[in-house]
């Protein structure tokens, strides 16, 4: 279970966020409320996503070759890059329209 959480985390926080942006813009649209709760959710989902990345990070340098989280903490590194990027990127309209 460890090894698909290192392997897909990054892609599920994104999903989160994705959602809880989503329900905030239907519930609230461009209102200050919604525009804080944004403003937190993001920054928790690049929380997460840090954490993600800095675990994957941690495991892939000290894994052997026999290991079974070995090639899902390398390959859930850049998945975690890509996700930090992609929460970023959806915050920037919901936060400056």
């Amino acid at each position: 279970m460890r090894a698909w959480l290192l392997l897909l985390g990054g892609m599920l926080v994104w999903t989160i966020h994705f959602f809880v942006l989503y329900g905030l813009g239907s519930l609230f649209g461009t209102t200050p409320t919604a525009r804080i709760g944004t403003l937190l959710v993001t920054l928790a989902c690049l929380a997460a996503n840090l954490a993600i990345l800095v675990t994957c990070m941690r495991i892939a340098r000290t894994a052997d070759r026999e290991s079974v989280l070995g090639w899902p903490a390398r390959l859930g590194a850049p998945v975690a890059v890509l996700s930090i990027v992609s929460v970023a990127w959806q915050a920037f309209p919901a936060l400056f329209t």
